[in-house]
Parts: C-alpha cells; structure tokens; sequence
C-alpha cells in the first residue's frame, strides 16, 4: 500500500489559505478596537457633561469660569 501524504503544493495552498483568513480577522479586529475606542471617548465626554451639569445644579447655576 503506498501512503498518500501533502505534496508541497498543496501544502503552500493551505498556507495561502490560512495567511489570508488571519489578514482579513486582523483587519476586523482593527476596526473594533477603533470604534471600541470612540465609544469610550465619547461615554467620557458624556460623563464629564454631566458631571458639569450636576455641579451647576448643586450650587445654584454658578458654573467654575474657565481662565
């Protein structure tokens, strides 16, 4: 009985393949990490607003003055 194995084409094909999914889960990692990221700045834009406002509301509408 003769042993069938991987010829070196197939082998290289199999990288191709493999190389190209691990671009393209990269590339989606990516943009998740950017758009994770302006969801942060914005909940903390959010936060300081309101933190801002609960000041204002604490001592009669004076806000600090900003030099």
């Amino acid at each position: 009985m003769r042993r069938r194995a991987f010829t070196l084409i197939k082998m290289l094909v199999v990288i191709a393949i493999v190389a190209l999914l691990a671009a393209m889960l990269l590339t989606a990692l990516a943009r998740a990490r950017e758009k994770a990221r302006i969801v942060q700045c914005v909940n903390n834009l959010r936060q300081w607003g309101l933190a801002y406002r609960m000041y204002g509301d604490d001592h009669h509408d004076f806000l600090p003055r900003r030099d």
